[in-house]
């Protein structure tokens, strides 16, 4: 079952993204928009650092993609969301969403998981929350 709709003018796109998957009980999913914002705040993960690096845009930005997916972040939804955003001359900025971006008008397709949510847990290795790795075992004979 697919979950489609447009979230409100001016509102916060991770917070109404979040308030959506809470109040429908969505513990799992992915999640694509389209639209346009009044105003981004994006982020990217610098592997040097480990830290991630945030960039404020203070203009309205038409949204080229918007994909991410919904899973369990300390036992409740967290939204997951990469953004592709343009400015008035076709520039292309992308990242990770942060809390700040300003809704002029976005459209939503969410298609839920059934079955066991993804759980996101601190990798040591990278620094980051990721899902819980599925335990796999190679087939017998390879490796």
């Amino acid at each position: 079952m697919m979950i489609m709709g447009n979230l409100p003018f001016k509102s916060d796109l991770i917070r109404e993204l979040t308030k959506l998957a809470i109040d429908r009980g969505l513990q799992a999913g992915v999640v694509q928009l389209f639209g346009s914002l009044g105003s981004a705040r994006l982020s990217y993960f610098d592997q040097i650092k480990r830290a991630y690096q945030i960039r404020g845009f203070d203009a309205p930005f038409e949204i080229v993609s918007g994909t991410g997916n919904i899973s369990l972040k300390n036992e409740l939804p967290f939204v997951h969301l990469h953004l592709a955003i343009a400015d008035h001359d076709g520039k292309v900025f992308g990242g990770h969403a942060l809390d700040g971006c300003r809704i002029y008008a976005v459209e939503y397709a969410i298609w839920p998981f059934s079955g066991p949510a993804p759980k996101r847990v601190h990798d040591h290795v990278t620094g980051l929350y990721l899902w819980e790795r599925e335990r796999y075992e190679p087939a017998a004979g390879t490796s």
